[in-house]
C-alpha cells in the first residue's frame, strides 16, 4: 500500500509495517500509530539488536486484568525472519489487547510485506523519496508546530545542505527554535553543517586513528574537489564526537538517543564512542580547525589542498 492510500484509510489495524525510502515517513508514521495506541512509558521498544524473539512473543502474549495496551515497537534494518514475524502477527490477531508496529526504513520490507495482510489484520504502507515540494510542506508545518519563524528559501538551502535528508533536517529545525530568531539562508550557512558522506567519514576517522592520509585525501579530493566542505564536515564530525564523550563522562554510559535526538545502529554507536574516548585534545583540535577555516576564507593566493592536508596532519599530532 501507499502513502496517500493508508491516508485515506478510516480503520485501525492490530499489526502495521511501515518501510521505504522516505525514513521520515516511516519513523513519523509509525511514532503517530504508536502514541494513539498506548503511551510511550508502557509500549516495548526494541531497536535493531535489541531485537529477541522470545521476549517480543511472551510480551505480545501476555493478558491484561486492566485492559492495558501491549504495545511492541520495533526498528530494524533487516527483514525479520518470516516465521517469527507470523507468530508475532497471530499474537496480535488474537489478543485484543496487544499490537505491533513495525519500522523497517529501507527496502528490506518487499520480503515480508505481503505477511502484512488484511486476513491478520495488519497492514503494510510503502514511502519513497520525499519530492521536494513534500520536503518542503513537511519541513514548514513541523516549524510552525516549533513556532520557528523561517522563510521557504531557508527550508529548501537546509534541505540542499542536507541532501535531502529529512530526519536530518528535522533535527536541524528543533535546534534552531532554541535561538528564538528568524531564520533565513544566511543563519543556515551559519548554524548548520554540512551532511558527511560515507567516503568524508572514512577520512575523518583515518585522522583520528592516526592512519596515512595521502592517498585517501587525494582520492576524496578529486571526488568532493572542495576542500570547505571537507573540513566543515570534519567539524560536524568532531562535535557529534564531543557530545558522546560529554555524555559519557557525566553518565558513564552511551545512549546516541538521548546525545543525538535519534538512535544510531549498535555498531555505529560503539564506533562513536570508541573515537569520542580517544580524543583528548578536543579544545586545541577546534582551535586548528577554526583557524585553517579562516585562512582558506580569506587568505589570497593560497594552496588550499597543501594548507587543508597540513592541517589534518597536525591535528594527527594532537592525537
Amino acid at each position: 500500500m501507499y502513502k496517500r492510500d493508508f491516508d485515506r484509510l478510516q480503520k485501525d489495524f492490530k499489526s502495521y509495517l511501515f518501510w521505504g525510502d522516505e525514513p521520515y515517513f516511516v519513523e513519523k508514521y509509525a511514532t503517530t500509530i504508536a502514541d494513539r495506541l498506548c503511551p510511550k512509558e508502557q509500549r516495548l521498544s526494541l531497536y535493531f539488536e535489541e531485537y529477541d524473539f522470545r521476549l517480543a512473543k511472551e510480551y505480545l502474549g501476555q493478558s491484561s486484568l486492566f485492559g492495558d495496551t501491549n504495545l511492541l515497537l520495533l526498528r530494524h534494518d533487516k527483514a525479520l525472519p518470516k516465521k517469527e514475524l507470523d507468530v508475532l502477527l497471530e499474537l496480535c490477531q488474537k489478543n485484543p489487547n496487544s499490537y505491533l508496529v513495525y519500522m523497517l526504513p529501507n527496502n528490506e520490507g518487499k520480503k515480508i510485506a505481503s505477511l502484512f495482510n488484511p486476513k491478520k489484520d495488519a497492514v503494510e504502507v510503502r514511502f519513497f523519496k520525499a519530492t521536494l515540494p513534500e520536503a518542503k510542506a513537511e519541513l514548514m508545518q513541523y516549524a510552525k508546530s516549533l513556532e520557528l519563524s523561517i522563510d521557504p528559501f531557508a527550508i529548501e538551502h537546509l534541505l540542499a545542505l542536507l541532501e535531502g535528508d529529512l530526519l536530518l533536517a528535522k533535527k536541524e529545525l528543533e535546534k534552531l527554535s532554541t535561538l528564538q530568531e528568524s531564520i533565513g539562508p544566511k543563519e543556515i550557512d551559519r548554524l548548520v553543517f554540512p551532511l558527511n558522506p560515507l567516503n568524508l567519514e572514512r577520512l575523518y576517522i583515518a585522522i583520528i586513528q592516526k592512519e596515512p592520509l595521502s592517498e585517501l585525501f587525494q582520492k576524496i579530493l578529486e571526488e568532493e574537489q572542495n576542500e570547505m566542505k571537507i573540513l566543515l564536515g570534519f567539524q560536524n564530525f568532531l562535535r557529534q564526537l564531543f557530545l558522546f564523550s560529554s555524555y559519557i563522562r557525566l553518565h558513564g554510559q552511551v545512549d546516541s538517543k538521548e546525545i543525538l535526538g535519534y538512535k544510531l545502529p549498535p555498531k555505529i554507536e560503539a564506533q562513536r564512542v570508541q573515537l569520542a574516548i580517544k580524543i583528548k585534545a578536543y579544545p586545541q583540535i577546534f582551535l586548528e580547525l577554526q583557524e585553517c577555516e579562516y585562512q582558506l576564507k580569506t587568505a589570497q593566493s593560497i594552496d588550499k589542498e597543501t594548507l587543508l592536508f597540513s592541517c589534518l596532519i597536525k591535528i594527527q599530532g594532537y592525537l
